[in-house]
């Protein structure tokens, strides 16, 4: 379901494509409708690219006007929300009963799984992330609560717009995708988070319960011992219920500890300042019982195996 949704999400901009006039507008209106004052002089550009469970959309436009209500809300971009840099420009959005404008330099949180209302002004040039829901989830940070929000002047915001930028315009080799993947996933986060700081505030029923499952994995996943059945004692409920309340889930709750143990791994290896430590090092440091386990999970996520990685990330075998 994940590839699919990706897949879905903005395909047919893959590579770039110009829009004009009405027809311009209709090709636009997949994730939202669409309209200009005079649809004849409505011109945009859009390019998208992946970059694993990531999509980057960079959008220039004249000004439009997009709607997304009620009845898109099961559409693939409904398991999306994004962050925003606008780069030229400025747009008002109005969502979660809240209307921000932002203007050049500053991010902005949307949730495409609830309705919203965009005005994008003339000559604005817009760079998205979108995450997919579960993903934002597993760094503890509940997508529900920043639909709508805006970071004037973000540092965060802006050191993400400086990455998100050129990636539309260059091809990257596949062994660079998934070190990027985590960079941009980090940045995008980072900013969700300012918008919103997370507080562990529990909510009721089992969406409260899978956000602390979460919570619990991001706190316990580097300890080689922590097994599913610590998460449901910490969670207190049974591992049978555990697993029911997470069968929504993407990944089970041993794929969700094995893929953040994995993240955690590929960002040790790219880090130049870790050179020193071995490959088996890592493996520990991200929470693997040993380095064979560490390549099997590794290799199986992203393709490549960490020796790989690490050459790729710092020249160092």
């Amino acid at each position: 379901m994940h590839g699919e949704n990706v897949g879905a999400l903005t395909e047919r901009f893959a590579g770039g494509i110009s829009m004009a006039g009405r027809d311009g507008l209709d090709t636009l209106s997949g994730m939202c409708r669409f309209s200009a004052d005079d649809p004849s002089t409505f011109a945009a550009t859009m390019i998208s690219v992946d970059l694993g469970s990531v999509r980057v959309n960079r959008m220039r436009s004249t000004a439009v006007a997009g709607v997304r209500g009620s009845g898109q809300l099961h559409d693939p971009m409904s398991g999306y929300v994004a962050v925003a840099c606008i780069l030229a420009g400025s747009i008002v959005l109005e969502q979660n009963q809240s209307v921000h404008r932002v203007n050049e330099g500053d991010a902005l949180c949307v949730d495409f799984g609830r309705p919203l209302a965009i005005d994008i002004a003339e000559g604005s040039d817009l760079v998205f992330a979108y995450l997919p829901r579960p993903l934002v989830l597993s760094r503890s940070v509940d997508p529900r609560r920043f639909g709508g929000a805006a970071l004037p002047g973000s540092v965060t915001g802006a050191v993400l717009a400086g990455m998100l930028g050129p990636l539309t315009a260059r091809r990257m080799h596949p062994g660079e995708v998934a070190l990027i993947e985590h960079a941009v996933v980090d940045l995008a986060v980072a900013v969700l988070r300012e918008a919103h700081p997370f507080r562990g505030q529990p909510e009721d029923g089992a969406s409260g319960l899978r956000s602390r499952v979460h919570e619990v994995i991001e706190q316990n996943f580097t300890d080689p011992a922590f097994s599913v059945e610590q998460v449901a004692a910490t969670v207190n409920v049974s591992s049978r219920y555990l697993h029911k309340v997470m069968e929504s889930e993407e990944q089970s709750v041993y794929g969700l500890i094995r893929r953040r143990r994995v993240r955690c791994g590929v960002d040790l290896l790219a880090d130049p300042s870790l050179s020193g430590l071995s490959i088996g090092q890592i493996a520990r440091r991200s929470g693997f019982a040993g380095l064979s386990q560490f390549g099997r999970a590794v290799r199986a996520v992203t393709g490549t195996s960490p020796r790989e990685l690490r050459r790729r990330a710092t020249g160092t075998g």
